[in-house]
Order: structure tokens, then sequence, then C-alpha cells
């Protein structure tokens, strides 16, 4: 358990770094283009909102990987081992799976009336991802009630 705990730590520092230099870049971009007056619809429209939530989002998620990680030893008592490394691998793939999926979302617009399959890779990390967010508070919940 020990093992898994300094992984899902050192991921989700990893995630907050990674995403942490694109939002870097994303605003010196934003810098740039407003110094030179490039493109300005670009620096109000959809691409920018998208680019800007996709950091904001996969900030957040590293951090409550980093939370799952120094968590992990409070609730092993509540669950085997199976469903430790199930949940753990469902979470750690719904992050990129989000991540990457919005990232493409904001180069690949949904056309009207259609999702596109890059909406739909999206929808699917983050519905893995609250769902494992989910069980994981439960988790807590339920472990505060048996006490």
């Amino acid at each position: 358990m020990q093992r898994t705990k300094l992984l899902l730590i050192g991921l989700g520092f990893f995630w907050i770094f990674a995403w942490s230099v694109f939002g870097s870049i994303l605003g010196s971009r934003i810098e740039i283009m407003s110094a030179t007056n490039a493109d300005p619809a670009w620096l109000i429209g959809w691409q920018r909102t998208l680019l800007r939530s996709a950091h904001a989002h996969m900030n957040l998620m590293g951090i409550t990987t980093v939370l799952i990680g120094l968590t992990l030893s409070h609730l092993k008592t509540y669950f085997s081992q199976k469903y430790a490394n199930l949940f753990i691998i469902i979470n750690t793939i719904s992050i990129p799976i989000f991540g990457l999926g919005i990232v493409l979302q904001a180069f690949n617009p949904n056309t009207n009336g259609t999702i596109s399959p890059v909406t739909a890779i999206a929808a699917l990390g983050g519905i893995l991802y609250i769902i494992s967010i989910g069980i994981w508070s439960a988790l807590f919940i339920f472990s505060a009630m048996k006490k």
C-alpha cells in the first residue's frame, strides 16, 4: 500500500507540474497576442476558454490525486487491495482521458446537433473521474459512520 500511496502522490504532483507548465505557455501566448493584436477573436473565443478550463481542471485533478494518495492508508481497512487497485486505475486513467479530450475539443468543436468523438472522450473521462471521487468520498463518509 505504501508504494501505491507514493505513486499516487508522485502522479498527482506530476499532473500539477505538467498542467502548470501548460498554463504558463497558454498565459504567455495570451500576453504575446494581446501585445501584438495578432488574433483578437482568439483572446475571447471558445478555444481559449476550453484550454483555460483544461488547465484548471487538470491542476485540480492533480491535487485530488495527491489527496487520494495521502488518505489511502486511512481507508485500507474498508476495502481489499483488489478494490483499491481497481479504484486507483479508474481514477488514474480518467485524468489523462479527460485532459486530452478537453484539449482536443478546443481544436475540434462540435457541430450543430452532433457531439464529436472528442467531446465523447472528454465526457467519458469526466464521468469516470466523478464516479471515482464520489466513491472515495462515500468511503470516507462510511468510515466515519462506522466508528
